[in-house]
């Protein structure tokens, strides 16, 4: 049981560490997608069942779960480069309450709790706003987040209705395979950004999150999710999911510099403990 807690909060640290690493990369969003695309999708190719794939690959299925997840991918990063990442992240971490709620599941109480945790967070972004160009930043990142938010629970039931599909690396190739491919050819030379300052090394650091980052967050981060989901049960597997939270602040404060508030800690705080009594 300890071996398998270790395991589910190591891939929820790694997870964790996408709204810090957005956000200090500094590359343009649509770069830092193709990375995510075209890694995501060599790894995949690695661990799925090409017979099972290539049924799916072209299916209405298949091609909503695709555009749902570009649309997921590009939102959240736009979230993620605006706003802080404990911020940023906190507010995601309403879908799996949101999943509930349309599965008719769960305490009204605990839904209002949610959106006051909400609240709170989105107040200590934008009272620090300086101006209408800083608040118009909030307000992008704070739309950026709630649709990552959104198009998490639809790729949900899209994977649900995908007729229970088991093994889940076959799920991130279809979802990210056809998105990596048009991505490149649209960029192509122009995939990794270059050097446009004279911070050589921090540009080189770049790079290397850029693509080692997503190889292991991706490899590591989702094989151990993946691994933990029958080695633990489902309240405990939930609630470590809220790990990942406490270590985006971490990460945030650490690369960032960002500042945590009491207003941030009550606001998440709230929305992990909804979360948790969520699975009661």
């Amino acid at each position: 049981m300890v071996f398998p807690v270790f395991l589910k909060l190591f891939s929820e640290s790694l997870l964790s560490f996408y709204p810090a690493m957005v956000k200090y990369i500094q590359f343009p969003v649509i770069n830092q997608m193709w990375a995510r695309l075209v890694v995501y999708a060599l790894i995949s190719a690695l661990f799925m069942n090409w017979g099972t794939v290539w049924k799916e690959l072209f299916s209405w299925f298949g091609v909503l779960l695709a555009v749902m997840q570009v649309l997921h991918i590009y939102s959240s990063y736009i979230g993620f480069s605006l706003l802080e990442a404990g911020v940023s992240y906190s507010i995601f971490y309403m879908y799996p309450l949101l999943i509930m709620l349309l599965g008719g599941v769960g305490w009204r109480w605990i839904y209002l709790a949610t959106l006051f945790g909400v609240g709170m967070l989105t107040w200590s972004s934008w009272k620090s706003t300086l101006g209408d160009a800083e608040q118009l930043k909030v307000f992008k990142g704070l739309t950026g987040i709630l649709i990552a938010t959104l198009t998490e629970v639809g790729l949900y039931f899209i994977v649900r209705k995908m007729h229970g599909e088991s093994n889940k690396w076959n799920i991130l190739f279809i979802g990210y395979l056809i998105p990596a491919i048009v991505l490149s050819i649209i960029l192509n030379k122009n995939a990794i950004p270059r050097q446009e300052s004279t911070e050589e090394g921090k540009w080189w650091t770049g790079v290397f999150l850029l693509l080692v980052g997503n190889a292991l967050i991706g490899a590591v981060g989702y094989y151990l999710r993946f691994f933990t989901i029958d080695k633990l049960s489902t309240l405990v597997y939930s609630s470590l999911s809220y790990f990942g939270i406490v270590m985006a602040y971490v990460y945030g404060w650490a690369l960032n510099k960002d500042k945590i508030t009491w207003e941030k800690a009550c606001g998440s705080l709230i929305i992990i403990i909804s979360g948790i009594l969520m699975n009661f």
